[in-house]
């Protein structure tokens, strides 16, 4: 009976259909990510290049940098209750507004808001493009906080390969300053308020990961969480910097670009990052945000008053090549051989049992 279900199973599969549902399927997944790859690359390029044309005219931004990430944030807050709503109904919205979960992501809050306080205060002092190179450093940082926190090394080939995109972003800094660049802004100050930005998202990232492994509650209620001290954390920094050290203007001058900025950059990066980039695995995650630097650079040229340099290009392409050298080289584990299941036994059932037949 085992023989000739084995049979069955296996001429079973034999058909004009034999295939065709997992084929079309795989071909769906593909387009799905396909399409998720673009859209995340073509995001996360954008909400670079809307800070720098959101200053329209002017050397620094009219609207105040906290207004914008408050209102943003304040957002996502909302987004994240609905959410929550939605899918576990009041017990799921009642834990958004438990003081116990909130206290759990406040200090991971607290740190992401001033991520998002450096992001938007570089740009004040450096181009967009500038800035998107500079933010490729992450890989070194994270390759150096792994080395320190956790133990980890890297190898021989990837240390070289974490210098190379060192030295393509020194480059591209060095020679944009020098040239003019086409249009690129460059300050020391500006250089370093990135830097940190980098500092702090890598360090940020390991402790939200452990944060949310720890935590059993439904991800909306740890993403509302996330964002209520997100929020008060920009709300602070806008009444201090604004307010007590400023004229009390907490807004400044919003205009249409003000807006455009804030939902189709902030907002919907925030929940491209959190849903769309799910059907990518972390290894495309990088590569996407390497190529993002070739978007903002040509987007520059294209919307924002800049030119063409050969150096300055060549420079920023060095940067993506090293970078996705970088992430390629994470998987280097062996592909498993088809050979070994063409040789395989159990592949071949109707052997078995002609075998098995003929000693009976």
């Amino acid at each position: 009976l085992k023989c000739l279900s084995a049979r069955v199973s296996w001429t079973g599969t034999r058909g004009p259909l034999a295939g065709t549902v997992p084929r079309v399927a795989s071909m769906l997944a593909i387009e799905v990510r396909a399409a998720a790859f673009f859209a995340v690359t073509l995001q996360r390029a954008c909400n670079n290049s809307f800070i720098e044309w959101a200053k329209g005219d002017s050397a620094t931004a009219k609207y105040t940098v906290s207004s914008v990430i408050f209102v943003a944030q304040t957002v996502c807050v909302l987004v994240g209750w609905s959410l929550a709503y939605s899918g576990g109904g009041t017990t799921d919205f009642k834990k958004c507004l438990d003081p116990t979960i909130v206290k759990k992501f406040a200090a991971i809050g607290m740190i992401y808001a001033m991520g998002d306080i450096f992001e938007m205060e570089s740009v004040n002092y450096i181009d967009s493009s500038t800035y998107t190179v500079l933010s490729q450093s992450k890989l070194i940082m994270t390759a150096l906080l792994m080395w320190a926190l956790d133990g980890t090394k890297q190898n021989l080939m990837q240390w070289f390969i974490l210098f190379t995109t060192s030295s393509g972003m020194l480059e591209y800094v060095l020679v944009g300053k020098a040239k003019g660049g086409g249009g690129m802004t460059i300050s020391s100050f500006g250089v370093g308020l990135a830097l940190v930005k980098v500092v702090i998202s890598c360090y940020v990232a390991v402790l939200n990961q452990k944060a949310l492994k720890k935590d059993t509650n439904p991800f909306p209620v740890q993403f509302s969480a996330l964002k209520v001290s997100w929020a008060i954390t920009s709300l602070v920094y806008m009444i201090v910097k604004d307010g007590f050290m400023g004229n009390w203007d907490l807004f400044g001058e919003w205009s249409s670009r003000t807006v455009v900025l804030v939902f189709a950059g902030f907002i919907l990066k925030t929940l491209f990052n959190q849903y769309l980039l799910k059907v990518l695995d972390a290894i495309w995650k990088n590569i996407s945000e390497a190529v993002g630097v070739l978007l903002v650079y040509f987007g520059k040229i294209l919307f924002l008053g800049g030119s063409f340099d050969s150096a300055v290009f060549n420079a920023a392409f060095t940067v993506i090549l090293a970078c996705i050298a970088y992430v390629l080289s994470k998987t280097s584990a062996k592909a498993k051989s088809d050979v070994g299941d063409e040789l395989h036994p159990a592949h071949y059932p109707e052997f078995g049992c002609s075998l098995l037949a003929k000693r009976l």
